[in-house]
């Protein structure tokens, strides 16, 4: 987890002068991101010191802290001195991440952006567990024992707008595999339906992994 870099999440980020990625781990994600915008002041906030001691050769500041209740007021930065906040498969391992995002808005500038990649509860393989009586958690993955709080592309567009962001871009993130096919046609006839006849918004869901998302703060 602390070495990946989420390009698909890289993509969607917007270029901005200040940038803060909360639960940056060994920075390798904020390292890319300067690689395409190279002016851009990088920020990693970590939980773990292992990680962050990483991080520190990739980014411009790193603070090790709690990002539910730790401030970067406390680290020399004034409120809204962000252009960019990220969270990259973050936002489910916090306790109260609505809390959490709405607290954050004071670090991000007007017109500043959110970025943030959230695994999808209503994944096939979610609901192939449940039909079998399993919901068991494992070491990484859509139940990573770590995540705290499950989302679907709803309740993820609800948190956001909820916060008073400006949904930009709010995608699936699929990763498809010789059993995706096969999982969603038997998915379909449980609706005593060919899969061809099922919603595409049903159909989405049933193969998004995890959704991407882009929003902005217009106040």
């Amino acid at each position: 987890y602390y070495s990946n870099i989420n390009t698909e999440l890289l993509d969607i980020c917007p270029a901005a002068d200040t940038v803060i990625e909360f639960g940056c781990g060994a920075g390798k994600f904020l390292e890319a991101y300067k690689t395409i915008h190279s002016s851009s002041t990088t920020v990693g906030f970590e939980l773990f010191e292992s990680a962050a001691k990483q991080a520190v050769s990739r980014c411009d500041d790193v603070i090790v802290g709690n990002a539910e209740t730790d401030s970067v007021f406390e680290h020399d930065y004034k409120a809204e001195a962000f252009d960019l906040i990220i969270y990259g498969d973050v936002l489910e391992h916090f306790i109260d991440p609505w809390a959490a995002l709405k607290k954050h808005l004071e670090y991000l500038k007007p017109g500043g952006c959110i970025c943030a990649c959230i695994p999808n509860v209503a994944h096939w393989s979610m609901i192939f567990e449940l039909v079998n009586g399993a919901f068991e958690y494992k070491d990484a993955g859509l139940l990573d024992r770590t995540h705290l709080r499950l989302f679907t592309k709803k309740t993820i567009a609800d948190m956001f707008t909820d916060a008073g962001l400006e949904i930009e871009v709010l995608k699936p993130r699929k990763f498809q595999t010789a059993n995706t096919e096969s999982a969603i046609n038997t998915l379909a006839k449980m609706f005593d339906k060919p899969a061809s006849e099922i919603s595409p918004n049903r159909i989405e869901d049933w193969s998004t992994f995890q959704y991407l998302v882009r929003a902005r703060k217009l106040t």
